[in-house]
């Protein structure tokens, strides 16, 4: 008797959809699960999908997109807040994201938040890997493709030198915001915030006085 599985596909481009459900068809061929499948190709409609399912119904696996437009009401933002949204309603369900981000802090901060049973690059994907990755998500996760696994480590072999303050600074410098701007963003005075940026950059054996140079290196040793 094959297993039954309800299963949800959220990503804003239909044909991507479409090749996800191409690869649990494959998947099911082989003889072990039958799957329920229900597809989103917004927020919007995410949500109101939800309704599909109940604790009799029960979400087993969602495949979500990392990058969506937000809902109309701004309540979610992201894949990330649909599926913290959909984890609060359904603990046991398996979360596969799948991102076009390569961004190391986005990575490592998703991990800690949602701790994904699976996380995919989409520039990673084949149908082979996705059949395999949902496989291993079912049976026994996580699942982390190759570049995840990549920008996990090399932010883990360089996390002791800095701490959660710091990638905060790093990362809001990076983006543009300016240095008298991040007391409203950081718990942190001015003052701070340069002493901080002093020590970085003596860690990184910076000699100029530029964010542009800090930034340079931190993006090197995968701080960004």
């Amino acid at each position: 008797m094959k297993t039954s599985l309800h299963i949800f596909l959220v990503d804003d481009h239909p044909l991507i959809t479409a090749g996800y459900q191409q690869s649990f068809q494959a998947i099911e061929a082989a003889g072990q699960y039958h799957f329920q499948i229900t597809t989103a190709h917004s927020l919007d409609e995410a949500v109101h999908q939800l309704q599909r399912f109940s604790p009799q119904k029960p979400l087993a696996l969602l495949l979500v997109d990392l990058k969506m437009p937000p809902t109309h009401d701004h309540a979610l933002h992201s894949g990330e807040d649909l599926a913290l949204l959909i984890k609060d309603q359904f603990p046991e369900v398996k979360i596969i994201i799948a991102t076009t981000y390569n961004n190391n802090y986005r990575i490592h901060n998703l991990v800690q938040t949602l701790n994904p049973d699976g996380f995919l690059v989409k520039n990673d994907i084949t149908p082979e890997l996705i059949q395999e990755a949902i496989i291993e998500v079912i049976q026994n996760p996580p699942f982390y493709s190759k570049s995840i696994i990549r920008s996990l480590r090399k932010y883990v072999a360089n996390d002791f030198k800095i701490d959660k303050l710091d990638r905060d600074l790093l990362y809001h410098l990076s983006l543009g915001t300016k240095t008298k701007d991040l007391t409203h963003t950081l718990p942190l005075s001015i003052a701070a915030i340069e002493r901080r940026k002093k020590k970085l950059k003596e860690l990184f054996a910076i000699d100029s006085n530029t964010d542009k140079d800090l930034l340079e290196t931190a993006k090197e040793l995968g701080f960004i």
